[in-house]
């Protein structure tokens, strides 16, 4: 089912988030899934940011959508103050607030504004802010996370909400099942990636153990290590380094036989697709994603035991068919598609109702 068709010359849909090298693209990313399904449905979205590197916002700029600045730091509560003004100056009826700075009394302003807010969550932190929606799409979610705020925010939890973006709904009806031999290896950790884990990865490497299989390495827009990477990349057969690929991202999975992946959101992109991929966990918040994850079969390993315990992962992976075929299956059973289109389904019922 998809979103509700909108009423006529409908409120705007502000989406509050930032992304830069010390946090990432991720949560700009998963806004963006959000901003395009609301736009499908007949609705407008706006961008208020405060400190989001120049590829992300071009990104969002290219989409189409509106992007404001906000100059306050983030989080503040100049920011929130702000952050009100851009949703008045919009005629915006709901933010969406996805980071880890945006504590309780950010909402403050914006509940007095009377606009809904839907926090965009990993592991709890929204558990306290009272929000009207709490989206946590990944697939460790659980009320118990959230405590009191169970009986006073609508909790959207688990890959049913997966924020998958347009370029990979498009492409997911395409997907064939993967039963030949690994042909291509991708290995993609983030937009940016500051300890240089991706070097790490490749360092791991052996080309013994790959033989003719083609490896892709993303090298994401924020990451500073760019060059080092390509260098690496130079001195391993078959290696291709890509900057930046931005919606080509959906392509490029979808032409890999299996996956090295930070443990983020690129996981379900990963799952929705059907590749079977090893995570690595790079940041902190990550790390009960990734674990649910190798509960499923998905193996995972932390930075610092890239070089021991990577190369045993996937010489045990890449040969093994049946199990490819079986986490494959699994990945696409977790994501659908149409996580974005519930999410704004619920956004909309609780707009019409206010």
């Amino acid at each position: 089912m998809g979103v509700a068709l909108l009423p006529v010359d409908p409120a705007s849909l502000l989406l509050r988030t930032d992304g830069h090298a010390g946090i990432g693209g991720g949560h700009v990313m998963r806004c963006l899934a959000l901003s395009q399904a609301w736009r499908e449905a007949g609705g407008r979205a706006v961008f208020a940011c405060a400190a989001t590197a120049p590829s992300l916002r071009q990104r969002i700029l290219n989409e189409g959508f509106s992007y404001c600045s906000i100059a306050a730091d983030p989080g503040s509560q100049g920011d929130a103050g702000e952050t009100a003004a851009v949703a008045q100056q919009h005629s915006a009826a709901a933010v969406v607030i996805d980071g880890y700075h945006f504590g309780d009394r950010f909402r403050d302003p914006l509940r007095a504004a009377g606009l809904v807010t839907v926090a965009i969550d990993d592991n709890g932190e929204a558990a306290n802010c009272g929000d009207d929606i709490i989206v946590n799409q990944n697939i460790h979610a659980s009320g118990a996370m959230y405590g009191q705020g169970e009986a006073t925010s609508k909790l959207l939890l688990g890959t049913r909400y997966v924020l998958l973006r347009r370029e990979f709904r498009d492409v997911l009806s395409t997907i064939s099942r993967r039963d030949g031999p690994v042909r291509n290896l991708l290995i993609t950790l983030g937009a940016a990636d500051r300890d240089n884990v991706t070097h790490r990865v490749i360092a791991s490497l052996r080309p013994a153990d790959l033989g003719e299989i083609e490896v892709r390495v993303v090298i994401g827009g924020e990451n500073p290590h760019a060059a080092a990477i390509e260098e690496a990349c130079s001195n391993l057969p078959a290696a291709q380094a890509l900057r930046d690929p931005g919606a080509r991202m959906a392509d490029l999975i979808a032409g890999a036989d299996i996956a090295i992946s930070a443990g983020g959101s690129t996981m379900w992109e990963l799952a929705a697709m059907g590749v079977p991929f090893i995570s690595v966990v790079i940041a902190e918040n990550q790390r009960l994603a990734a674990s649910a994850m190798e509960s499923l079969g998905f193996p995972s390993v932390i930075p610092q035991d890239v070089g021991s315990e990577l190369p045993g992962k996937l010489r045990q992976l890449i040969p093994d068919a049946a199990r490819r075929r079986q986490l494959a299956d699994t990945g696409r059973r977790l994501v659908d598609g149409q996580g974005a289109s519930r999410v704004c389904d619920e956004v909309l019922r609780l707009v019409r109702a206010g």
